[in-house]
Parts: C-alpha cells; structure tokens; sequence
C-alpha cells in the first residue's frame, strides 16, 4: 500500500459533512481497492487520553435512516453485520457462522454465529437478523439492493432463509447490513452486537466499551469511552476536528458542503461504490450512432480527471464496476481506455452535419462534476466533436434528463456491492435515461447475478454499444488526529474494519448440509438399580 504525507496535504481539498441525499444525487441505484495514507516521516505522537467523534443530530444514529458520512463511523464501532465488505470488495464472514445456497441459486441458508448477545445481553437471534434486512429494504440509505428478495424468515433462532425471485452467486456481498435487535430497528439509537454501546448514563452522549463483546479479536480502537460531539455543519465538523474533542472524521473531500482542513494528520482512504458516468441520449442526435458514442471511452483521460478533478480521491474505471473488486476484468478494461486515435477514427466514420454542436448536461449543485463536465466537453471540442456544457439546477437537469434534449450528461449512481446494473436496462429503472432500456441488456445483467463469468459478457455489452461510459469510483477520507489509533484498514462503509477475520470459504456448507436432519436414534437409560413391580 502506497505510503504519502499528510501534513497540510488538503490546504485545497474540500470536506463534506454528510452524505449527499438520493434527492441530491443525479442518479442513485442504491442509496477501490482503497490505499492508505500515513505518514513515515514523524513518529507517532503519544496515545491522547481520549478519543471523540462528530456527529450531525438531524441525521440521527438509525443506520438504516442516516445518509451522512460523519455520522456513519459510529456504526461500525456499535453494529455488525452478518458480513463485511472488505477494501477488494470481498465480503467476509462475521455474524454468519456458515451459510448455503441452493441449486436454483434462489434459496439461501444462513447460519448465525454462536454466543453472541447485544448490549443489554439479550442473544442474537435469526428474527434480529430478518427484521434488521427488511429494514434496509428500501430504505434512505440501503435504497433497492434487495429489490430481488422475495422473504426473510427466520427458520428458528439460529437459522436464516432468504428467498429470491432471481438466481445470485454473490448474495454476501448485499449483506454488509448492520444488524440490531428487532424491536429497536426505528429506534434513532438501535441495540447492537458491536465492542461499543451508546450511553447516555451522564448526561453526555458517548460510547462505552461492551465488555461482553463476543469477538477474541482486538478492538478497533484502544479507548473505553468514546465521546459523541454533536456539529451542526461541516464547519463545525471541522472545527471540532481542528480545536476541540473530536479524534477522527470521515469525509467526502469533492462534495459540494466543503470547507477547507488546515491542521496536521493521518489519512486513509475508505472505497466505495458510487460511480460517476458519462450517459448518452440513444433516441436523437449525433449520439444516435453507435459507433460513435462506443468510441466516446477513448477520448477520456481518466487518470488525469481523478488526479486533477478529485485530487486522488476516486478510482478510474473503464468498466461500471470498481477496479479493486474481483469482477473487474482488467485485460478488458485495457480495450476501453484512453486511446484518441481510436476516438479520431469513429469520428471520421461517423455522421456528423458540419457545424454541429452537441450539450452536455451536468447538475450544478457539484462543482466537481461540472468541472469534470468541462474537461470532457473540452476534449470531444479538440477531437473534432464540438460539445457545450449546460450547468443547470437540480430540477432543470432532471427535466431536461427525462424529455431527451441532450446529447451527453453527467450522472452519478451509488450501486451495491455487486454491482447490479438491472436499473440502466429494465423497465422504469431509476437509471433508464436516453432509451437505454433493453431487454437483452437487462437478461445479461441476471446472467451476472447468476455467475459472475457472465460480466465478460455484460461489461462488454455495456461498452460495445455505448450504453453508458463509466469515469470513476469516488471514494472518502478518513483523518485522524496523530497517534490516537494504531493502524486503520478502512473498508466499504466501515471505518473501523477488523480485518484478518475468516474468509468467505471458511463459512460456505453445501446446501445439502444446511438442510439434512440429524439421525435420531432411541437410546435406553442405564440403571444401577432393580425396577420392583408394584
């Protein structure tokens, strides 16, 4: 893992408070291999006496309700899930003991851990766990991930069945899902199965130490209370950060709420799967030909618009799925990467009436993607394309989307660990902009779920035909005053990941397994002493 300094690394880097709200994004199916930033030069200061996290009130501590990112690295300090999604995108066992599939590829078996208990101390049970998944269902942050569930049922306390209406090889990676008790999952502060518990006992909003946590591993961090600081904004936030009792924050440096960090500190990236993409209009216009709009990927320089746009923070990516995750082909990728002679080549064959000058649509509630907007428009204009950018407020761009006047926009979609793509293709997905829908498309993306050798065929599918243009994956910060934590390995929303757990081997039975009863057998008590009969 790549090693930089962070001293006043983010004079010009921005801070976001709080996730971006579905209604804020452009697009959202769902609401990289991450490397760390530390620095080598400056031992480690003494450990503080405490450690503190902000948080935004209005937010709310629900996991399932709470989009904001300051609020969001209490969780994985409070809540488990029955996996995690590790930095690579793979997930890794934590409260499943063991699981299975079926045959059909539709029915799963889940297994919960042994001896484990919340912090009341009241045990775990497969009824937690299934309240705790259709909360999600749906929900403001977890959006449609399970939108192919047809049931969770607890079979017994300890046994999980989760029914789908489509076959998938890869159902974990849906279920980094933080679990809580029951009847606590609207609570705004739900119980959890975590090494820390909310407590309010003085007056102070805190965490404390669940001295009955179940793991042998070591806790994420090394402190038995963790004070709660309530901001109201990111400059709070921040302030807080610079000067007052908060320890660490998690941050989305391009969002648009961003204010300037100016002290010293440690910084670790946290990966996750919100894509940003070039969409094209299908119906009308120079995009109609697609030749044309397939070749638009080789006239995108994406290591330079993460390095200069996102200022590192991002991931470039030719294919719509995260370069660090295993479905990442990367010798296909290679086809679609920057290549403007191939891009000068499409033009030439295309037809394109002389003069013609094509929009490019961007919401201008993100200085970030309108920037990025620029410099794409500006090298289909030095290609030979000529493109303007039209910066419009979220409701102008929205409409404009949705009655087809464009040629190109900007969109940006957070997907889930799988990387479905059913909402591009099937009929009124949330992502179905500019005729995109497609029948054989939406069969290639159930292929994918199915077995993931099929996403040769949909990554493909999707670039030949130029249904959308993938840019990058967008990731987070995570900065810490120095020295107050050891060695952090943030993964997919989990800050405080403990990695080094079992792997995904280590908990697969074979459904047969799962599902055969113990032999029962009959057996006759011994006796020392003689029956009389009455």
């Amino acid at each position: 893992m790549k090693k930089i300094t962070a001293l006043l690394l983010v004079l010009a880097l921005l801070l976001s408070g709080c996730f971006v709200l579905p209604g804020q994004q452009e697009t959202t199916a769902e609401s990289t291999e991450a490397e760390t930033h530390e620095n080598n030069l400056n031992p480690p200061n003494p450990v503080p006496k405490g450690f503190g996290l902000a948080y935004v009130p209005e937010y709310g501590f629900n996991p399932y309700s709470c989009t904001c990112i300051t609020n969001r690295p209490v969780f994985s300090l409070v809540y488990e899930s029955l996996f995690d999604l590790s930095s690579s995108f793979v997930p890794e066992p934590v409260l499943c003991e063991r699981f299975a599939v079926s045959e059909s590829g539709r029915d799963y078996l889940i297994t919960i851990c042994e001896g484990i208990c919340f912090s009341d101390g009241s045990p775990l049970t497969a009824r937690d766990v299934a309240a705790s998944l259709e909360a999600a269902r749906d929900s403001a942050y977890y959006g449609s991930r399970f939108s192919k569930v047809q049931a969770f049922t607890a079979r017994d306390d300890k046994t999980l069945e989760i029914t789908l209406y489509k076959a998938y090889e890869n159902l974990p990676l849906l279920l980094d899902v933080p679990v809580v008790k029951a009847d606590s999952v609207e609570d705004q502060r739900p119980l959890g199965t975590g090494p820390y518990a909310f407590s309010d006992a003085e007056g102070s909003l805190c965490l404390r130490r669940n001295h009955s946590w179940w793991q042998d591993n070591r806790a994420p961090v090394e402190y038995d209370t963790i004070l709660l600081t309530a901001a109201k904004d990111p400059t709070a936030v921040r302030d807080s950060f610079e000067f007052g009792a908060t320890s660490l924050v998690c941050a989305d440096l391009n969002a648009p709420n961003a204010v300037g960090y100016r002290c010293d500190y440690e910084l670790w990236d946290e990966p996750t799967t919100t894509m940003q993409y070039l969409g094209f209009n299908l119906t009308n216009g120079v995009f109609y030909q697609r030749g044309l709009r397939a070749a638009v990927t080789h006239i995108i320089d994406r290591d330079s618009l993460v390095a200069s746009v996102y200022k590192g923070f991002a991931e470039p990516a030719c294919l719509p799925c995260a370069p660090a995750s295993p479905l990442y082909d990367r010798e296909l990728a290679q086809g679609y990467s920057y290549d403007p002679e191939a891009f000068a080549q499409a033009l030439a064959a295309a037809s394109v009436t002389e003069g013609y000058v094509g929009s490019l649509l961007v919401c201008s509630a993100d200085p970030a993607r309108v920037e990025l907007a620029h410099r794409i428009a500006d090298a289909l204009t030095e290609a030979g394309l000529r493109m303007e950018v039209e910066s419009l407020d979220s409701e102008s761009y929205r409409y404009r989307l949705n009655t087809g006047r464009y040629d190109l926009f900007i969109g940006e979609a957070r997907l889930s660990g799988n990387f479905d793509l059913t909402e591009f293709f099937k009929p009124y997905g949330s992502l179905g902009f500019g005729g995109i829908r497609s029948p054989g498309m939406e069969q290639l993306c159930y292929d994918a779920l199915e077995n993931s050798g099929n996403c040769y065929d949909l990554y493909t599918g999707v670039m030949e035909n130029g249904y959308f243009c993938p840019l990058l994956f967008r990731s987070y910060a995570v900065m810490a005053n120095r020295g107050v934590v050891g060695s952090l390995q943030p993964a997919v929303d989990s800050v405080f990941h403990l990695p080094g757990g079992r792997s995904l081997a280590d908990a697969s039975v074979s459904y047969e397994d799962m599902t055969s009863q113990p032999e029962q057998t009959t057996e006759v008590p011994e006796t020392t002493e003689t029956e009389e009969n009455p």
